[in-house]
């Protein structure tokens, strides 16, 4: 057993006083003349001993009301584990950090209450407890141990992140913390774990919590006084492919999460030089999405933001993007021994595109250069270097076509296929290749046709080579159920088409399809950057062309109204392309939502990065909900408090489960009362 006021024992001096009262306590008595003195004797001896039974009960009564009292007032508590064996106790605090903990309690922001919080449980915890502080950061440092002054002074510099975490992450950090520390042999007398966060329902997950019954887990919910938000989730657009003076539809979701309606909020797009304001009315609790046209007036790198007002949360009112116009698309038509015209004449028909064309004999891996798109029109074989040079091409974020010749050489053309993770041809369909179906639900379809036709005049192919597998997305299948017409399953873009253009497998080359199909291949060409990253995330942005100087590559912001920095990212090599690793161990957890340049000597590059959207759902667990689910894990030694301004922070006991200072107030006055009995009936 500890006592928290141990210094009220000074008061057991005080006990002294009834005794002295008890010893000294000369009474006058009256002389009574009686004419028996035998039996006055005999009156005298029994009332003696009775006063003195009495006094002595008065007095013990009163000595331990008093006891009660101190040992009351020195407030008793039985830790919440004893070691025998010695070592000292640890203590886990948690701070979440993230950004739901800037919503507003009743005494500032969420965070600040918190770090206040965290600071007096530090302060009137015992000078050998050793602490782990940390937040969502998960930096290497957090996880050591650190004495009462060093957690003090790490508080103030914590700050809001945008990283986040599930609460069962967080255990197993400290529990794997924990571990580390016992193989360093250094004993713990006993374990605490205090959760301060707004225990926010989409990241308060309990999957890989496990049974403990050491350590004591003391949640902490710290309440916002208005629990509402508004966002922008995320945008895209109705087609990706840009091109000066075409049309653009930015489709932007956005949510109300709140139980009250929101009306004529003022929505703003700006792309460098457009600009448009939207007044929008969402439902509570419900989303919408919005949709916005523009064009494009010049080439170039743009840059662009999507912004709601919110009163509260502001992190996800931002939403920033970035793409690129080109002035045209460059497309290489390496012609082979089948090679068709047919190919040439339909993209020399619209200026974008700029057009190159080489014998099959001719091609080199310096005719790949800046090209977007590689038409193999009519090869029968493909060489091995031929082959690592297009897989690298492909690998690289470049787009090809394949059309295959008349007499094919199975195992190189087979071996090509392979690299580029595309089915091999097998042999030929001589009966059932005629075009059966389109499939228009497909994404390279869209736009193509205002309806889908009921009568379309499909052409028609006399043969056609059987693909080994259907690992492909089918585009046109034919009436014996083999397709005609794929596009590869992985990321690299690589359409195959499974019959000749030439005359004598059909007349495909003759139909406005045949067209279509080339024209939306050379505009799904384009090397597309992702419009934007999300901070945290485990995702990469691709670099087509690095420069090759010794100089690093490195990132610099361009956020208006801070700070310039630069620092260099985690790259990864994918084959010949390179990429800058935004995952979550990789990532800066100092970086804002904003533009940034990637530079090597020169700029290379622009990145959108946006905070991840996944508190914007503000909705939060209620004390049975989190209750039940440390319950559910097996887990007994829990004691829940919420804290929505400092006057309840007082009432939260942490390293006390079991109080006593209840029961010495009541034997206290049950002592009182017992004086009082024997003061009145006892004669």
């Amino acid at each position: 057993m500890k006592f928290e006021y141990p210094q009220f024992f000074y008061a057991f001096f005080l006990l002294i006083i009834p005794i002295i009262i008890h010893l000294f306590n000369f009474r006058k008595y009256k002389t009574l003349h009686f004419s028996s003195l035998s039996f006055i004797k005999q009156i005298n001896e029994e009332t003696k001993s009775t006063q003195k039974l009495k006094h002595l009960l008065v007095l013990f009564a009163r000595i331990l009301a008093t006891a009660s009292l101190i040992f009351a007032f020195a407030q008793p508590y039985q830790p919440v584990n004893n070691n025998v064996n010695g070592g000292y106790p640890f203590m886990a605090i948690y701070l979440d950090n993230s950004f739901s903990m800037s919503m507003k309690g009743s005494e500032g922001e969420l965070l600040s209450m918190a770090k206040e919080k965290a600071r007096k449980i530090i302060e009137k915890s015992s000078a050998e407890t050793r602490f782990m502080l940390l937040t969502n950061n998960f930096e290497g440092y957090e996880q050591r141990l650190t004495t009462k002054n060093e957690a003090l002074e790490r508080i103030d510099k914590i700050e809001l992140s945008p990283l986040t975490r599930n609460l069962d992450d967080v255990i197993t950090w400290i529990k794997d913390g924990i571990s580390e520390d016992i193989i360093q042999q250094k004993s713990l007398s006993s374990k605490q774990v205090i959760l301060l966060s707004d225990f926010q329902e989409k990241t308060s997950r309990f999957e890989k919590i496990q049974e403990d019954k050491d350590i004591f887990f003391y949640p902490i919910q710290l309440l916002a006084q208005n629990i509402s938000n508004v966002s922008v989730d995320s945008i895209w657009f109705s087609d990706p492919n840009f091109k000066i003076g075409i049309n653009n539809e930015l489709n932007i979701k956005i949510h109300n999460y709140s139980d009250l309606d929101l009306i004529n909020s003022e929505l703003q797009l700006e792309v460098n030089e457009t600009k448009r304001n939207v007044f929008v009315d969402l439902k509570a609790n419900k989303s919408q999405t919005i949709k916005i046209n523009y064009s494009d007036l010049k080439a170039g790198i743009k840059k662009g933001l999507v912004r709601i007002n919110d009163r509260q949360m502001h992190f996800d009112d931002d939403y920033f993007f970035s793409y690129a116009v080109k002035e045209n698309s460059n497309v290489l038509i390496v012609d082979g021994e089948n090679s068709m015209p047919n190919v040439s004449i339909v993209y020399g028909l619209d200026n974008y595109y700029k057009t190159s064309s080489i014998k099959q004999n001719s091609f080199t891996a310096n005719v790949l250069d800046q090209k977007d798109l590689l038409i193999m029109n009519g090869w029968n074989n493909i060489s091995s270097a031929a082959q690592e040079l297009i897989a690298a091409f492909c690998q690289e974020g470049g787009t090809i076509a394949f059309f295959p010749g008349e007499k094919l050489d199975l195992q190189s053309i087979n071996g090509f296929l392979s690299k580029i993770n595309a089915p091999k041809f097998e042999g030929m369909l001589n009966s059932g290749t005629k075009i059966k179906t389109i499939n228009y639900q497909d994404p390279f379809f869209d736009g193509m046709f205002e309806k889908k036709p009921d009568n379309l005049n499909l052409p028609s192919q006399s043969k056609a080579y059987r693909l080994s597998s259907r690992n492909a997305f089918e585009l046109i299948e034919m009436q014996n159920g083999s397709p005609l017409f794929i596009r590869s399953m992985s990321k690299n873009s690589a359409y195959v088409f499974a019959s000749s253009l030439t005359e004598s497998f059909g007349n495909f080359t003759s139909n406005a399809l045949f067209s279509s199909i080339l024209l939306r291949i050379a505009e799904s060409s384009q090397r597309r950057y992702p419009i934007s990253l999300t901070i945290g995330a485990d995702v990469k942005f691709p670099i087509f062309s690095v420069p090759q100087i010794e100089e690093p590559l490195k990132i610099k912001s361009l956020i208006k109204g801070e700070e310039k920095f630069e620092f260099i990212p985690q790259l990864e090599k994918n084959n010949d392309l390179t990429e800058i690793s935004i995952s979550r161990n990789s990532i800066n957890s100092d970086l804002n939502s904003g533009f940034y340049e990637i530079f090597k000597g020169k700029t290379i590059g622009f990145i959108a990065l946006n905070f991840d959207r996944l508190e914007s759902n503000v909705k939060i667990l209620t004390k049975n909900e989190i209750e039940s689910n440390f319950t559910q894990k097996g887990i007994k030694n829990v004691s829940f408090s919420s804290l929505s301004n400092e006057s309840e922070g007082a009432l939260i006991k942490i390293e006390k489960p079991k109080e006593y200072w209840r029961i010495f107030l009541v034997m206290a006055i049950l002592f009182l009362f017992l004086e009082m009995s024997l003061l009145k009936w006892l004669k």
